[in-house]
């Protein structure tokens, strides 16, 4: 394998604390990590061949033990892990997961965000699989309850790549014990174990952005989907409003009203067989996915 290329990947997942561990890796000084921190070579940009993928590795160096790359949608992509083993088959895989059912809703909160979604989250959930049969884009943008079916995606690089070469790691245990996990993640890419920055338990990335008025804002997103295709005017006039209409708040600090009960305990039903799967592959009971751990 060509030094200019990734020897780990972060694949996944989308909401589940990449940007954390990314920033936590990226403080390492035997690993690097291109500048632009989601390349999305494996789902996006694979036609434009490898040489475009290599100038995003021009500043390894000598010292750089582990060359990494993020990009939390290639966990979601079936085609993607094949794509990933025709360049890279020898590379480490790392998968962090989260409670599927936070993540689904923090996954919702991003599209409402980004003007995408137009739907509260219950109506949203509902129509969820006819949404994303349409295919991409419809696929990144709604899948909140698809892209938590984490067992489902393992397997599919299970077909590609030896268990040997893939790391899982759970966002609510690496918060818990985080020096002790990232010693657990340095071993797995074969560089100092024993490196630590005090500052990462005091330090909170990629914040987020909560709607000050919620109905305002799917208003503006479905007014949005319909004058799409009118002019740039009115796509600039519904972004600077929206905007306005976002209050900042921090990843993993509840800045969202309170999911309904209800709901929490359909999605927990839900998710059920998809998460005692994952138990059983991990060998070991996600008792931090319980109800009785929500916010």
């Amino acid at each position: 394998m060509s030094g200019r290329l990734p020897n780990f990947l972060i694949c996944g997942t989308m909401k589940g604390g990449t940007t954390s561990l990314y920033h936590y890796l990226r403080d390492h000084p035997e690993i690097y990590f291109p500048k632009i921190k989601e390349v999305h070579y494996f789902n996006s940009n694979y036609h434009k061949g490898i040489e475009w993928y290599k100038r995003f590795f021009r500043g390894v160096t000598s010292r750089h033990k582990a060359i990494g790359e993020v990009t939390p949608a290639y966990m979601y992509f079936e085609f993607v892990p094949e794509r990933i083993y025709e360049v890279l088959p020898d590379v480490k895989l790392i998968f962090i997961l989260r409670n599927p059912i936070k993540r689904a809703y923090s996954h919702y909160w991003h599209s409402v965000r980004r003007g995408a979604e137009f739907l509260p989250f219950e109506e949203a959930i509902k129509i969820e699989k006819e949404r994303i049969s349409k295919g991409r884009p419809y696929k990144g943008w709604y899948s909140y309850l698809d892209r938590g079916k984490y067992i489902q995606q393992i397997k599919r690089f299970l077909k590609y790549f030896s268990k040997d070469q893939m790391l899982i790691l759970i966002i609510e245990e690496l918060n818990q014990n985080l020096r002790e996990n990232m010693m657990k993640v340095f071993k797995f890419i074969n560089v100092e174990c024993n490196f630590y920055n005090p500052d990462w338990k005091n330090k909170r990335y990629n914040p987020g952005m909560s709607p000050r008025n919620l109905t305002l804002q799917l208003t503006l997103n479905k007014i949005g989907a319909q004058v799409n295709k009118v002019g740039k005017g009115y796509r600039k006039l519904l972004s600077i409003i929206r905007k306005n209409n976002l209050a900042r708040k921090l990843l993993f600090v509840s800045g969202y009203p309170k999911m309904p009960y209800e709901i929490m305990i359909k999605l927990d039903k839900y998710f059920k067989k998809y998460n005692q799967q994952l138990e059983t592959f991990l060998g070991k009971k996600l008792t931090y996915w319980s109800i009785k751990h929500f916010d």
